[in-house]
């Protein structure tokens, strides 16, 4: 009798834990996106001290790396930011000509490197409703690193508004560039949909 009492408890506790996640991940896929919160990078006026670093727009070597594949930062030039380890790599922000680029450096090139910020990002499916151009340039209307066509499938990370005084308010998404996984930033005024 016992042992039939302690199955009846691990298969309701099983349907409760499938059912639970079930309503989890149907919750972040309703999401509103007004709920995300921004992500923030800290200053280092004089870099961050670890020579010149490869850096891709998400955080794998598999990802799409901007400047023709050869995006890269000198780490302990002037003003390197970062906003925490995410997934292991430095999500970073170094200024460029025409503004500022974000993107990732591999964990190997920056060991040992203490970073006092947390980025949490969510992962809200959403569809594109006419073309898109993405960006890693959050300073910039006009550097696109890719376009995505009306019905692409993306997905929100979270909301980027620290130029949004100068006219520059972001959503930051994960897409595909050139079959490539790619993290940037759309408009917030861009048309698209939270996936159902």
């Amino acid at each position: 009798m016992k042992v039939l009492a302690v199955m009846c408890v691990l298969l309701v506790s099983s349907a409760c834990a499938a059912s639970s996640t079930k309503n989890l991940r149907n919750l972040a896929s309703t999401r509103n996106l007004d709920d995300l919160p921004p992500f923030k990078f800290e200053k280092h006026k004089y870099g961050i001290g670890y020579g010149s670093c490869p850096v891709y727009t998400a955080p794998s070597e598999a990802a799409f790396r901007s400047a023709n594949g050869r995006a890269s930062v000198a780490t302990d030039g002037y003003e390197v930011d970062d906003a925490g380890w995410v997934d292991g790599w430095l999500l970073v922000r170094y200024q460029i000509k025409t503004g500022w680029r974000v993107g990732y450096i591999p964990p190997k090139f920056v060991k040992g490197f203490q970073s006092s910020m947390s980025a949490h990002f969510g992962y809200i499916p959403c569809v594109a409703d006419s073309e898109i151009y993405v960006t890693d340039n959050p300073y910039s209307h006009t550097d696109s690193i890719g376009l995505m066509e009306a019905g692409e499938s993306f997905h929100v990370l979270s909301r980027y508004n620290y130029y949004a005084k100068e006219g520059y308010d972001w959503w930051y998404i994960e897409c595909y560039i050139d079959g490539q996984v790619a993290r940037g930033f759309i408009d917030v005024n861009e048309a698209f949909h939270v996936e159902e």
